[in-house]
């Protein structure tokens, strides 16, 4: 499967800062930005075509719309910092025509100077214009300690962001990219180079991945039959459905639910 809009993230419209244990996230993407801090063990990062095992000290960068997974091989704690983009709008108007050489921090004093700020940035005492500094603080020095280049395919986060939720929103209903053109109120012929200049993938592809990832939830919930699943996910067939996703996973849908023993 394809990296995968991250809708609970995208509607998480606030800073957020939380710890784990042993933690691992899908491979997807959201417009906030998202720093990623190894405290202890190990963890298998990959962010857009790097991929990495971090050790504890180390943290990682996902710039906005960067795709993005992780994963622990044995044992790990982390913490993630999430910042929308509107408390960094300057910064990314900064990076919109740019991309991460490295999406990577490993030197230790940077990630513990990044870390302090953050823990200046938790406290409950601060007001808002604090709040927005620590934020531009931090900002500044992740700015300051990685390595960046100009991007052939500059993103408009805001034209992105509503394309992607329009998708996420409608993706059960009989939508194309002419709808999207309407509903955005953009040109069909430029939407549909946008989109696949940002996935390397055209607009009904990644709606049939959306599509995919519905029926694949509702098959695993073992309450459904194979037409509920597919039609509820949008497809407009079943027959649709079958070839998709034998394309996709190399089984039938019906082979696939033998497996994991649901209904057909």
């Amino acid at each position: 499967m394809k990296a995968i809009f991250r809708t609970d993230r995208e509607k998480q419209d606030f800073l957020f800062y939380k710890e784990y244990e042993n933690d691992s996230a899908v491979f997807g993407f959201h417009s906030q930005v998202e720093l990623y801090f190894i405290d202890e063990g190990e963890m298998d990062i990959a962010i857009n075509s790097h991929h990495k095992r971090l050790k504890s000290g180390e943290m990682c960068v996902a710039l906005s719309f960067d795709a993005h997974g992780y994963s622990t091989p044995d044992h790990s704690r982390s913490s993630v910092l999430i910042i929308p983009t509107h408390m960094c709008t300057n910064f990314i108007d900064s990076m919109k025509d740019k991309q991460s050489v490295y999406p990577f921090i490993c030197k230790k004093e940077v990630v513990r100077e990044i870390k302090d700020y953050i823990k200046k940035l938790n406290d409950s005492n601060n007001n808002d214009i604090k709040i927005q500094g620590y934020i531009y603080v931090i900002l500044g020095l992740i700015a300051e300690h990685m390595d960046f280049q100009t991007s052939h395919n500059p993103v408009d986060t805001t034209l992105l962001s509503k394309l992607l939720m329009y998708i996420e929103n409608n993706y059960t209903k009989n939508i194309s990219l002419k709808s999207a053109s309407i509903e955005l109120g953009y040109n069909q012929s430029y939407l549909s180079r946008y989109f696949k200049s940002c996935f390397n993938m055209g607009f009904n592809q990644y709606l049939t991945t959306i599509r995919l990832k519905n029926a694949l939830l509702l098959m695993n919930k073992k309450k459904h039959k194979l037409a509920y699943c597919a039609l509820e996910s949008g497809f407009n067939s079943l027959r649709t459905f079958h070839r998709v996703f034998y394309k996709e996973f190399g089984c039938t849908p019906k082979e696939y639910m033998k497996t994991v023993g649901l209904k057909k």
